[in-house]
């Protein structure tokens, strides 16, 4: 994700149009898509929120042991366990 204050930079330096959009690219350290995406107006102005279902998910870490609940032989926490503890989201 790129900081806020380097978007606001391209834009100020595409709104100069002293430049080309691959000179700002390089300038700024970004893809050139990336400032076209932003001279185009398709770059989101506020970051993307992430799923609400893995905020407390903790990443698997340490050696394989067996998962106290489903008693597979898994990185803890188990993953499976974790999923399966979420509430469904079945439509009818």
């Amino acid at each position: 994700m790129i900081a806020r204050n380097v978007v606001a930079e391209i834009r100020e330096l595409l709104l100069r149009g002293e430049l080309s959009q691959r000179k700002i690219a390089e300038q700024v350290g970004v893809s050139r898509g990336t400032v076209s995406a932003i001279a185009r107006g398709k770059r989101p102005e506020r970051p993307r929120r992430r799923s609400r279902r893995f905020v407390d998910y903790v990443p698997p870490r340490g050696p394989a042991m067996r998962c106290h609940t489903c008693g597979g032989k898994v990185q803890m926490p188990c993953l499976r366990c974790y999923l399966e503890s979420l509430p469904s989201r079945k439509t009818a």
